[in-house]
């Protein structure tokens, strides 16, 4: 292929894999499966029905294309066809828009139905179902297509354990689409391995490596235990709301927001303060404050069955209080339905829940992967002791463990802590507490209100998955 040739279809392939092309790909779909329906009940005898129907009944009748097109994309969504397309099987991603698919198709049946437009012909449905449904899933075929044979050669620079630990999980994930061509470091002497991978040189032959090896990304890995680290430990016990600036090197220039200012002719970056501008936080505790009380009100019903329920299931107490730590180290009462037998800890202390956690009752297994034991912790938003979106509170007993084991583990108790957060969205359940907190660090100091709806929509997505994370 020449080079003109390589870089239109390079092109085509991002433009294939952009979300907001599989959506406009979606929504197209729709309206082309809907017209097809209509010409084939117009052309081709259709089982169970007497005849063919009238080419000219698509004029006759009213249509509620904005309902399909505003549907296509939402149900889609929450069921899942959005997210890793190139991760999942087929037969997933089949059972997946089938549903989502079929779910539109049941609003579109209510929404003819309520508004009186009866004449609409009912055979139109399942066979807008079946052609959506082949079109949704061809489509989103092509899009994993895109993905065959797609990898990007990548140097890894360093050789700390968090390195060992990318090597693994990139070994473990081809289908993430990365090679990795060898290691730099200025630890170990070229030709040494590191894992499977061999050191090709040291930092200043960078430049010349990425250009021999044709290296297309470099990640760069930290050092473990650097000074930066330990600073913020000491920096993450201030609590006053100083102000905290430094000097930049030019790498400091070149990542993050910046919100800078200088001495003179020096060039200072704040990088910690406060990280929510008062508009910022005003407007923030707005949306919890109706959100929550929305939620309250609409899951009242709900919570009374639940109550009842844990109650006949071991006559225990229906409310599980338990102390979290909340913004500037304070603890407060946070408030979750009971998923264990009553007194559960009496006798091992405080505990870390497990992936297979084997003293959730059966109700309370059910309301964990549901998500459902959390929702009491709206009244915790309304309150104000939560945020709707921010890192998930702590134990004292583990906060005062990660402490000291994590650097810069006190950062994120700047923030009021959430019911959902992007550690919740993007990474999982029982991730490693230093990972969580990279998440957690992403999220405070790069926060904005369409940030907290993305994690908001994501997180009602995994819910209705009932996705483990």
């Amino acid at each position: 292929m020449i080079p003109g040739e390589r870089k239109l279809s390079t092109a085509v392939t991002e433009l294939l894999r952009h979300p907001g092309t599989m959506v406009l790909g979606d929504c197209v779909i729709a309206v082309a499966a809907y017209l097809m329906a209509f010409l084939i009940r117009s052309l081709l005898p259709i089982p169970f029905t007497r005849e063919l129907m009238p080419s000219d009944r698509l004029l006759q009748i009213k249509h509620y294309f904005w309902l399909f097109l505003a549907l296509q994309p939402v149900f889609l969504f929450f069921l899942d066809t959005y997210h890793d397309i190139r991760f999942k099987r087929i037969r997933d991603i089949v059972w997946s828009v089938s549903g989502a698919t079929g779910l539109q198709v049941l609003i579109l049946v209510s929404a003819y139905f309520f508004t009186g437009n009866l004449s609409f012909p009912r055979t139109i449905f399942p066979i807008y179902w079946a052609l959506n449904t082949a079109g949704v899933v061809g489509w989103r075929c092509l899009i994993r297509r895109s993905f065959r044979g797609s990898r990007r050669r990548v140097l890894i620079v360093g050789d700390g354990p968090l390195a060992e630990r990318l090597i693994d999980e990139l070994r473990e994930s081809p289908e993430i689409g990365l090679e990795v061509v060898g290691i730099i470091s200025n630890v170990l002497p070229q030709g040494e391995s590191l894992g499977p991978y061999r050191v090709l040189g040291g930092r200043s032959e960078i430049a010349t490596l990425v250009g021999t090896h044709r290296v297309e990304e470099l990640i760069l890995t930290p050092e473990e235990d650097s000074w930066k680290d330990r600073l913020i430990d000491s920096i993450s016990n201030i609590n006053s709301g100083v102000r905290i600036s430094l000097v930049p090197s030019i790498y400091e220039i070149l990542i993050g927001r910046l919100d800078h200012f200088n001495i003179r002719d020096i060039p200072l970056i704040k990088v910690v303060g406060k990280p929510f501008d008062p508009m910022g936080a005003f407007s923030r505790r707005l949306r919890d404050v109706l959100v929550s009380a929305g939620m309250i009100v609409l899951l009242s019903p709900l919570w009374l069955v639940i109550a009842l329920a844990i109650k006949l299931s071991d006559r225990g107490p229906v409310l599980y209080i338990q102390n979290r730590v909340g913004r500037w180290g304070r603890p407060f009462p946070l408030i979750k339905f009971r998923t264990m037998p009553a007194g559960f800890e009496d006798t091992t202390g405080p505990v870390l829940v497990k992936a297979d956690e084997p003293r959730l009752t059966p109700l309370g297994r059910f309301l964990r992967n549901s998500r459902i034991d959390e929702t009491p912790q709206f009244i915790n938003v309304l309150e104000g002791s939560m945020s709707l979106v921010g890192p998930r509170p702590d134990r004292p007993e583990f906060v005062e463990q990660f402490t000291k084991e994590i650097h810069g583990y006190n950062e994120r108790h700047k923030v009021k802590p959430g019911i959902t957060g992007l550690a919740q969205v993007r990474g999982y359940y029982h991730s490693d507490p230093g990972i969580k907190l990279k998440y957690d660090l992403a999220y405070i100091y790069n926060s904005s209100l369409m940030l907290d709806f993305k994690i908001l929509l994501e997180t009602v997505r995994i819910v209705f998955r009932r996705q483990a994370v």
